[in-house]
């Protein structure tokens, strides 16, 4: 059972966040909105509303325009899977794994790295050349590196991008399971809302760069409930 949330297991505080790029194109506008251990949370809107740069932003990829970003957390201890991936030429899956997990001295026994290998199906491809994967191996190879270092909280956007059905579900089931085990909390980037409801305990609904509105997913009874209430949100 989740733990009652109180001020003190604040693991980022994201205050009055603005973010404008070229000076005047206005990505995030005031958002403020605090992640709790154990409370996994979700950014939902349209395409440009600002959840992306929010992401960016707190890991330090965009520098805010105004605003304030609190970590209680060490930033090691932050996991991040991007929808893009560009890995480098000429060395091949495996090796990209074991250069991570030296460079970062990260401590995983062969019998973990060959289940997550498995559970993420690159063990299929932990030969192939990294930089001349598909889209879908590319996804499952990003998520699995999120997780490697088992950090203490991770960002996922989009995570089901490119991946067929049934990958999509052993997706979900041993992220949730993982998460779980290993006291992980999860921001998720998403237009699933299957996944939303699965992994998801608070929605934030961004439009036009601001949060327009936040929502418990226990509120909902069906998929089709969030589908609709986002639909009317956003649309």
């Amino acid at each position: 059972m989740k733990q009652s949330l109180t001020p003190s297991q604040k693991l980022i505080e994201v205050k009055n966040l603005t973010v404008k790029f070229y000076g005047k194109i206005v990505a995030v506008d005031d958002v403020s909105f605090d992640i709790y251990k154990n409370q996994n949370i979700g950014l939902i809107g349209s395409n440009g509303a600002g959840k992306t740069t929010v992401i960016e932003t707190i890991i330090g990829i965009n520098k805010p325009t105004s605003g304030q970003i609190v970590y209680n957390i060490k930033k090691e201890e932050v996991g991040v899977q991007f929808q893009d991936s560009l890995f480098p030429q000429h060395i091949s899956v495996k090796q990209l794994i074991d250069f991570i997990l030296r460079s970062y001295n990260i401590k995983v026994s062969e019998e973990e790295l060959e289940e997550m290998m498995k559970v993420f199906k690159v063990d299929t491809f932990k030969q192939k050349q990294a930089s001349s994967l598909s889209g879908g191996q590319a996804q499952r190879l990003n998520v699995m590196l999120c997780f490697i270092h088992k950090p203490k909280f991770v960002f996922l956007d989009e995570l089901s991008t490119g991946l067929d059905i049934t990958t999509r579900d052993s997706f979900k089931r041993f992220i949730k399971q993982y998460c779980e085990k290993n006291d992980i909390t999860i921001c998720l980037i998403s237009h699933d809302c299957n996944e939303l409801m699965y992994l998801v305990d608070k929605l934030y609904v961004m439009h036009k760069g601001k949060i327009i509105d936040s929502i418990l997913t226990k509120d909902f009874q069906t998929t089709a409930e969030l589908e609709e209430y986002i639909a009317k949100k956003i649309l």
